[in-house]
């Protein structure tokens, strides 16, 4: 009953991406093992909507580790645990609680274990920057902690690089590229382990650089974002964009922007506002009280996939009162029309 819970919201939340992007594309789904233990570790640079995008575009079922602060209201805690998600405890949950994660640590171990996969965001945190940020060896420490009771165990890293060509704005698009396996069993020595874990963690920030975009230069990051920009960069091919990002000095600072062009889908994008006018204000007002940013595009993920769905269930059912059922469903398939135009079909926007 568990695992049909799982796959029905999974349904429901690749609906919910597909109207928010207006195109994912998934890359090295051959480098997934269909079997057997697996670590995903990706980049994070936008809050939940990693999290979700990786169980959503490959077939193995994922248990992930979040934030300990989402499972504090009761139901909230137990829907999440339903759909395989593990609270994992930071400092600023308070020094008491870091005593949970030892439990936590044994989770992973045993889901390990049983030759199921897990998600981890070795970075530790979320943020803006196209860059991968020095590892968290959190991930190590399971791997070498499951080795030591099941030294038989093969646990293989997939190296996830998640990459959006606008982090905050709608409707943008995002490419995953799925990694060559690694395996782990390589880099620890159980006999004489090296706590630091340097030699995995290199391993894993090698991957990533190669599978995201990562600009170095932490002084110049600005500049150099605004002179890739500037040359149309793709950040949607990580391959090209770091190729693009080595030979940045050789790119002239005079090099414009690529004109937009005309959108004449724009009539249908103004009805489908029209249409949607009281989520959009509510949107609006909600919008500047996000304090974290990089959690816009959660919260929008979140009005899609209840306010925009319980609105025009509202509005179908008035149409039904006033008119009939024929001229409710038209409108209700009318609704869900005009919001996969506008999806697949608009400007980056605000």
């Amino acid at each position: 009953m568990r695992n049909l819970w799982y796959k029905i919201v999974r349904i429901y939340v690749k609906i919910g991406l597909f109207f928010l992007f207006k195109r994912i594309s998934v890359n090295g789904q051959e480098n997934i093992p269909k079997k057997g233990a697996v670590i995903f570790i990706g980049n994070h640079q936008n809050a939940l909507i990693d999290a979700i995008l990786v169980p959503t575009t490959n077939n193995r079922n994922i248990h992930f580790l979040t934030r300990a602060s989402a499972f504090k209201i009761g139901f909230v805690n137990k829907i999440l645990r339903s759909l395989n998600m593990i609270p994992v405890f930071r400092i600023r949950d308070g020094v008491s609680t870091m005593k949970k994660n030892f439990e936590v640590f044994e989770h992973c171990i045993e889901i390990l274990k049983q030759e199921k996969a897990l998600q981890i965001f070795a970075e530790g945190e979320h943020h803006l920057e196209r860059k991968i940020v020095p590892l968290k060896n959190g991930f190590a420490r399971i791997i070498l902690g499951t080795l030591q009771k099941y030294p038989n165990l093969n646990i293989y890293i997939i190296p996830v690089g998640i990459n959006y060509d606008s982090h905050l704005n709608f409707p943008s698009s995002v490419s995953l590229f799925y990694g060559k396996p690694i395996l782990a069993n390589l880099f620890i020595d159980l006999k004489n382990p090296d706590l630091k874990f340097k030699e995995i963690t290199n391993q894993v920030f090698s991957a990533l650089k190669k599978l995201t975009l990562h600009v170095e230069d932490s002084v110049n990051y600005d500049e150099i974002i605004g002179k890739l920009e500037a040359f149309g960069v793709d950040y949607l091919n990580p391959f090209e964009a770091n190729k693009l990002a080595e030979n940045i000095e050789n790119i002239s600072s005079s090099s414009s922007r690529k004109k937009e062009k005309i959108n004449w889908f724009a009539p249908i994008h103004l009805l489908a506002k029209l249409n949607s006018i009281f989520p959009l204000l509510l949107w609006k007002y909600i919008k500047p009280k996000i304090q974290d940013i990089v959690f816009t595009n959660t919260y929008r993920f979140a009005f899609i996939t209840t306010v925009f769905p319980l609105f025009y269930l509202i509005q179908t059912i008035i149409v039904y009162i006033i008119f009939d059922l024929k001229f409710a469903v038209i409108y209700l398939f009318v609704s869900i029309l005009l919001g996969i135009i506008s999806a697949k079909t608009m400007n980056v926007t605000l």
